[in-house]
């Protein structure tokens, strides 16, 4: 459940707020909306694979004796794993490098603008990820259920 949940916020996020911030603000305005609600997305994130994990150990210590799938658990490790570097490594550095390309001067302001770029993409990868992760999650658990 906290799995699927996860997943509607990253989708709701990427597919409708951010386009929406970028389409109806400028750049820069869009931009501080999406940093000043990624801290939140992530948290979020981080407590609801924290809740996902805990409740798949549960079931694996309740199923002792029967065979064990570990692809479910596997799934939910690497989400969290990502989330929390996303947030914990990338989003800070990638703010570092947004003030950076903000407080430089218009000419060396380009010269900042490939290492936030780079960060960019790799939260989007990152994200990404999660959201394939999450969505084979949801597939295999509804396979499961009869």
């Amino acid at each position: 459940m906290s799995v699927a949940l996860w997943l509607g916020i990253m989708a709701c996020f990427a597919l409708v707020v951010a386009p929406a911030a970028f389409g109806a603000l400028d750049r820069e305005a869009a931009g501080r909306l999406v940093s000043a609600i990624f801290p939140r997305y992530y948290l979020i994130g981080a407590v609801l694979g924290a809740l996902a994990l805990a409740a798949l150990i549960a079931h694996r210590v309740r199923a002792a004796g029967r065979s064990l799938d570990w692809l479910p658990l596997a799934l939910v490790l690497l989400m969290l794993a990502f989330t929390l570097y996303a947030w914990l490594v990338v989003l800070p550095a990638a703010h570092a490098a947004r003030e950076a390309m903000r407080r430089a001067p218009p000419a060396l302001a380009q010269v900042e603008a490939p290492g936030f770029a780079r960060l960019h993409r790799l939260s989007t990868i990152l994200n990404g990820a999660v959201m394939l992760a999450g969505a084979a999650f949801v597939a295999l658990e509804a396979a499961r259920r009869p």
